[in-house]
């Protein structure tokens, strides 16, 4: 009885795997992304960003066929060029930059296992802009800023649980001047990152 039970027990397990096996709720995905930030003027005061390279990653949750969670990370570097009204000197910051943010993900209602699985997401984070000294002004000082975000994409299968993704992430945020009172413009600018990478589900 005890064996036939035991037998029983691991035909029920195994007959479970398949359907364990597709039931998958997690996908990361790493990506090289674009950084293409506008200009903020205000006050006579002109901050006019360099555009950048940098990469993008990031975690999603599945709850169902419409709606995840996400967690994203990027990072890059880029200059700050300030100008100002009437004058031909110019001050700069070049810094790292570090975006935290959190989105709901609206996913169509396509399977997880869709070749083709659109989806559009918004979501709330954060900005850091921390200084390289031997770049920037004197007295630069690390920022954060807050930083909503909004985007779009479509994740294509290639093999098994392995995605192409190629999306497009737009962040609002107010301009940084690194507390150096001549940099400020307290003007919100915008911040467009086009990217293309891959996305493995679990």
């Amino acid at each position: 009885m005890r064996t036939r039970n035991v037998v029983l027990f691991v035909s029920v397990l195994l007959s479970a795997v398949p359907a364990l096996a597709q039931d998958t709720h997690s996908e990361v995905s790493l990506n090289v992304a674009g950084f293409f930030p506008k200009d903020a003027t205000a006050a006579g005061v002109t901050d006019a960003p360099s555009s950048a390279g940098g990469l993008l990653a990031d975690y999603r949750f599945q709850f169902n066929r419409w709606n995840a969670a996400e967690a994203n990370y990027s990072y890059t570097r880029f200059n700050q060029i300030y100008s100002y009204s009437g004058q031909s000197s110019t001050t700069s910051a070049q810094a790292n930059i570090h975006e935290v943010s959190l989105a709901y993900v609206f996913t169509f209602g396509r399977p997880a296992n869709a070749r083709i699985r659109p989806f559009a997401e918004a979501g709330v984070g954060g900005l850091l802009f921390a200084p390289v000294t031997s770049a920037s002004v004197a007295g630069a000082s690390t920022q954060g800023r807050f930083a909503p975000m909004y985007g779009g994409g479509v994740d294509v299968k290639v093999t098994g649980r392995l995605s192409l993704r190629a999306g497009y992430r737009g962040v609002l945020y107010q301009a940084p001047d690194f507390s150096i009172a001549t940099q400020v413009t307290n003007q919100w600018t915008h911040l467009a990152e086009p990217y293309l990478g891959i996305s493995f589900r679990f």
